[in-house]
Formats: C-alpha cells, structure tokens, sequence
C-alpha cells in the first residue's frame, strides 16, 4: 500500500479512537463528493452531528514550532467547507504523523500510542477563492483535535452555536 493510502487509514484509526473515547459515533459515507470523510453523532438533546473532512501528512519536529500549520487545501475542499447555511457543521482535521513509518505507531501490553496528533478547523464563512486548485489555510495549533475539543465542539453544535 502506498504511503498516502496508509497515511489515510492512520488518520482514520486516530478518528475512531477519539469519537470512541468521547462516545460518539462515527459513520464513514460510502463516497466522499460533498468532501465528508465523517460524520461524528452524538445522543446530547438535540442529537447533534459534525461532518468532517479528514486530510494527514507527515511533519518534522522542527515544524511543531509554529502557531499555525500551513496546509494546502484542494479547492473543492474548500469551497465545500466554507458553507455556512448547514444543519451539520463542517471540520477540518489534520492528523499530524512523523515522516518515517516506523514512528507512527507504538505497542506494549500497557499501552497503544499514536504519533502524533491532530488539529481541527472551521473554514465556515471564509471568503470564496479564485485559486484554481488550492487554498492554503492555517489549523492553529491550540485546536488540538482530542476527546475534550471533540465534546465541547459536540455540545457547541447542540446549542446551535457557530464552530
């Protein structure tokens, strides 16, 4: 499998294993053409969904240093993520794994650990682009994407509240 293809599949695993801790469910649409890699569900009152659109790629320490990363995005992508009028809001997230494979992954029968992490962006009411194949956006990195970001994004798009 090519690198790309196993970077995805990381991506996903850290996805599950998040809205799994949080207790949420995560459904995968069978084709992603609207830019929806996931819906995230949850049971709060007014049982509120997320859609996500996940992307991953590989980083060197020194790139931690940064306020934001620095991520080109395809421009269906982001035409698609900058709607607003929506019932489900959109996220980016950007999950963040050392260059080399074998890094991504450590296993005891303590522990599981997943290298590195993931952020989290909403795109929605950002202006619309003329570039014709990407926009670069910035994912700050104080969206860490973890189980408490994930609740109160949940409980933030329960109480109808912009993300």
């Amino acid at each position: 499998m090519d690198l790309n293809k196993r970077q995805e599949q990381f991506a996903d695993a850290f996805l599950l294993a998040v809205a799994a801790v949080a207790g949420f469910q995560a459904m995968k649409p069978p084709v992603d053409n609207d830019s929806v890699d996931w819906t995230i569900a949850s049971r709060l009152p007014r049982r509120p969904k997320i859609d996500i659109q996940m992307k991953s790629r590989g980083v060197e320490d020194a790139d931690a240093e940064d306020d934001f990363i620095r991520y080109d995005l395809k421009r269906k992508n982001y035409d698609d993520l900058i709607l607003t009028d929506l019932l489900a809001p959109r996220l980016l997230v950007l999950v963040l794994v050392p260059k080399g494979i074998e890094g991504w992954l450590a296993l005891t029968p303590e522990q599981l650990i997943l290298r590195r992490c993931a952020y989290w962006v909403s795109l929605a009411g950002q202006p619309p682009t003329t570039n014709e194949t990407s926009v670069r956006v910035h994912v700050p990195r104080t969206n860490l994407f973890d189980v408490a970001s994930l609740e109160g994004l949940m409980q933030r798009a329960n109480d109808q509240e912009p993300l």
